[in-house]
């Protein structure tokens, strides 16, 4: 901690970036689209429905002076209080009423756990409150759903071409020309190319989410072509690490977490699959209207190899591993519900699922497009693993999880089978142990020698049974016994007892014979997936009348939604669920909205901002685009590719829009603060796992090949917080970060403190904020602690004089060379640490004892711990941290 105090307190030659502290004032709240969406479809329909008729301003006495039909009422609260206390769910009222802990609320029935676990969830990530401050909203708002003509982004894309600008000089790409004409129509100048630094870096981590080397830093920069920058994307794009870094982005999109979530948050120990899948998908450049079809029907394609029809099946785990609620009647219906919602915003970039309890306030999406959907995934059976009351056997695995192999089926029913003979075994085994155990007790002491005498070795179990019978059968004539041969007695009590027992420890030994045989058979290795198939019924599902599943109106035929008509689109067969039809729907090339939102979440991902802001939200509330014919030359540009979305990255990347640096222009800022237009590239912080990939690369402790079983095989099924193996979890993992376990209850720290999404929300953008964890994760957690002391043993051996391991630091932190007072400023640090570190008693420099301190500490020298310290400071920079 001293080492760190000194840095923080000392260190003048960086600036570690401070968080700042918001005050909260009464004023709209600016929620996410997530938060907002949570609220509108998890909590305010339970307080209107169950809430608002005693805790309204229209009831007619609200019970307890409590309202629940506004924001600034929840959290005045009535005669006991705040209803709720942002961000602490014990503290709040609401909640423990909700839990029947005192009063007991609703008093005509308990909520369902699984609406319980939301409204804490809700409490715990700050209430978010769309609301008015004040005014009450009943539940028949007034609003007018936009009509399909009047939303730009269902109507058909456009055949942009690229306008005439008046700088013809500086355009290298059609795309810069749209961005051009735009700066030129504002009156605005595009800021200078970024220096090849910087331009490096930033591409690096771009396309594979890592820094680049310092011998592959040098070798770009002593190479001034116009082709260097060229072939270094070409390379990058073909890297097995574009995967990584890509296919994590639509991980976030497709909510991928190896765990269910919700209340009882039961492990699913195969999802994991799903994601290499993603991440080989985007390696291979599988078009994007490929890889949409292969998640949502992979498993109806045809297939020509055991191993493709794996791979399809796996792809399929994009409708199983969203949160779901083990537990209660809705399970199905909320299962359904989250495959909508997470299908339409993940493609379409709409919110379907508002649709379910009534027509689309905003969208034109009625109540019968939702249960048309809905009857697709009605008539789909959903394989995830695991569950409360999962079986052992693998019969009941196999009928909850997708088996995968070339004879799965067969093999299946061979390993089932066998488990069944070893468990009746099992069984009689018991059986005869508990026998010979009641047993024991009546044999007379002497019954070892007793027993001798009746039986032999050869005694099988059979003769000592039917031994009385065979006597009474055979009784010796007069003339036998007078020939003085000897027959049998009869047996008396003790000797049936004896015999008895000696039968049972035959039949044991017997049985234990048999038990070992059975399991040294050599059986497949079976592995299994997460995925869907077509239910063995198919059906179309009823209007659910005001989502009451208890209030069915008409039957809803299997369909699309009617607001994108298309002149051929898809039927779908009676006796099929329309999976496959909606895939080819959804990536039909009249489509409007599936090119968009891809191409939208490129750019978002190379330039911090979509063109587009709402990246998840093309509807009517959705933001319209800052260069509308841009994207459609963009989504025109990914269907002319044949879906390539690594072609799009790469003219995106090769244009100069791409390579600007971001340096500040007042004239520019004053005009256009957000950078919409595009006149600099706007400087963004590194994703969690970039963050801390980096850090592993610097200190050269990254391990850049997958590992070889994944984290979550080997922990197996299991409920979190209760039989779950934690141990491969908490073990040092040194892979990148995206092959780090996705437990939705156990989020790994330096992911959760860096903003990592909540993986229960499709989320195409990343929240990024600027909280005193992050500071206080950088100065004190282990992982940082450790890479600091990897990274500074590093440097020193890398050189000899302090100037050269201060230039070797910031090559690997930053990418580039320190300038002359910045080398100068981080030597004169290290010095002054050295002669500081003296008066603790540090030993002298070129002394690295392998004793430990009292509490394990391991003890450094002057110079190692100078150093440690240093890099500590580089590590917790703002410019490794940050993307210019």
């Amino acid at each position: 901690m001293q080492r760190i105090v000194f840095a923080v307190a000392c260190l003048g030659f960086l600036a570690i970036g401070s968080p700042s502290i918001a005050i909260a004032a009464e004023t709209e709240p600016q929620l996410t689209s997530a938060q907002r969406d949570f609220f509108e479809k998890k909590i305010r329909p339970v307080l209107v429905q169950r809430c608002y008729e005693c805790h309204s301003a229209k009831a007619d006495m609200a019970e307890g002076k409590l309202l629940l039909d506004s924001r600034a009422a929840m959290h005045q609260g009535g005669e006991t209080g705040p209803a709720i206390v942002p961000g602490e769910p014990n503290n709040s009222l609401l909640l423990a009423a909700l839990r029947y802990e005192d009063l007991e609320m609703p008093p005509d029935g308990k909520l369902a756990d699984a609406v319980i676990a939301d409204f804490e969830r809700w409490i715990k990530m700050g209430a978010p409150d769309p609301r008015a401050a004040t005014q009450a909203m009943d539940d028949a708002p007034k609003y007018v759903a936009a009509k399909p003509e009047d939303v730009w982004s269902l109507a058909p894309v456009a055949d942009a071409r690229p306008p005439e600008v008046k700088d013809v000089n500086w355009p290298r790409s059609d795309i810069d020309r749209f961005v051009l004409a735009r700066l030129e129509a504002e009156k605005l100048t595009p800021v200078a190319d970024a220096d090849p630094a910087m331009l490096l870096r930033r591409v690096y981590f771009d396309l594979v989410g890592l820094p680049p080397s310092p011998q592959e830093l040098d070798a770009f920069l002593a190479d001034p072509s116009s082709k260097a920058f060229e072939q270094t994307v070409d390379r990058l794009l073909t890297s097995p690490h574009f995967g990584e870094r890509w296919g994590r982005h639509w991980l976030d999109v497709a909510r991928f977490a190896e765990s269910n979530g919700k209340s009882r948050d039961v492990l699913m120990p195969h999802a994991w699959r799903y994601r290499d899948y993603v991440i080989d998908a985007l390696n291979n450049d599988l078009p994007f209207d490929r890889f949409i079809t292969e998640q949502i029907a992979g498993d109806l394609l045809p297939s020509d190899s055991p191993a493709e029809r794996d791979r399809l099946i796996t792809a399929t785990g994009f409708l199983a591993i969203g949160s779901k609620t083990l537990t209660g009647a809705t399970t199905q219906v909320d299962l359904i519900d989250e495959q909508i919602d997470a299908t339409s915003k993940a493609v379409l970039g709409l919110t379907v699922s508002c649709a379910r309890c009534h027509d689309h306030k905003f969208d034109p999406v009625p109540t019968r497009d939702y249960y048309a959907l809905a009857g697709i995934f009605l008539s789909t059976d959903t394989r995830y693993g695991g569950g409360l009351k999962a079986g052992k056997d693998m019969a009941s695995k196999a009928s909850q999880l997708m088996v995968l192999g070339p004879k799965a089926e067969q093999q299946v029913k061979q390993v089932s089978e066998h488990q069944k003979q070893l468990a009746q075994l099992d069984k009689r085994q018991k059986e005869l142990a508990d026998k010979q155990k009641s047993l024991r007790p009546k044999l007379p002491k002497d019954w070892q020698q007793r027993l001798k005498q009746l039986t032999t070795d050869e005694t099988v179990a059979g003769e000592a049974d039917d031994r009385d019978a065979k006597q009474e059968e055979s009784k010796p004539s007069e003339e036998d016994q007078d020939k003085g041969e000897v027959q049998d007695k009869p047996l008396d009590k003790q000797e049936k007892l004896l015999v008895e027992y000696a039968t049972v420890m035959s039949e044991v030994k017997e049985v234990k014979q048999q038990l070992d045989e059975l399991k040294q058979v050599d059986l497949p290795e079976l592995d299994f997936a997460v995925g869907v198939r077509d239910a063995g019924k198919v059906q179309d599902s009823r209007i659910h009348v005001r989502g009451d599943q208890r209030n069915l109106g008409e039957a809803a035929p299997r369909g699309f939604l009617s607001c994108i008509e298309l002149d051929d689109a898809p039927a779908i067969p009676a006796k099929q669920s329309g999976r496959l039809q909606l895939a080819e729907w959804l990536t039909h090339r009249d489509n409007p909205l599936t090119p968009r939102v891809a191409v939208n979440r490129i750019w978002l991902h190379l330039m911090g901002r979509g063109l587009v802001g709402t990246v998840d939200n093309f509807g009517a509330n959705g933001e319209p685009p800052t260069h509308p014919l841009l994207l459609d030359y963009l989504a025109r540009r990914l269907l002319d590719s044949g879906w390539s979305t690594k072609q799009v990255i790469r003219e995106v990347v090769l244009s100069r829009t791409y390579q600007l640096s971001s340096e500040y222009d007042e004239d520019n800022y004053a005009a256009d603060p957000d950078n919409t237009l595009r006149w600099r590239m706007s400087r963004r912080r590194l994703e969690a796992e970039a963050l801390r990939d980096a850090m592993l690369a610097a200190s050269g402790q990254l391990n850049r090949q997958p590992p070889a079983v994944a984290i979550m095989a080997r922990v197996g099924d299991g409920e979190v917080g209760r039989t779950i193996n934690t141990k491969p979890i908490n073990e040092p993992f040194p892979h990148r970060s995206v092959y780090l376990p996705i437990i939705r209850g156990m989020v790994p720290e330096v992911l959760k403190t860096f903003d990592f999404p909540e993986p229960s929300n499709v989320q195409g953008q990343r929240d990024t904020t600027n909280v005193p964890s992050q500071s206080l994760f950088l100065m004190n957690s282990p992982l940082v602690l450790e890479q600091a002391e990897v990274l500074a043993r590093r440097v020193t051996a890398a050189a000899e004089s302090d100037p050269q391991r201060a230039a070797t630091a910031y090559k690997l932190c930053f990418s580039r060379e320190p300038t002359a007072a910045e080398l100068q400023r981080l030597v004169e640090f290290v010095q002054r640490h050295k002669v500081a570190s003296e008066k603790d008693g540090k030993q002298p420099d070129g002394k690295q004892p392998d004793d430990k301190q009292p509490g394990g500490k391991r003890q450094t020298s002057r110079e190692q711990d100078a150093w440690t310290t240093a890099c500590h400071a580089l590590l917790a920079s703002g410019e490794f941290r940050f993307l210019d």
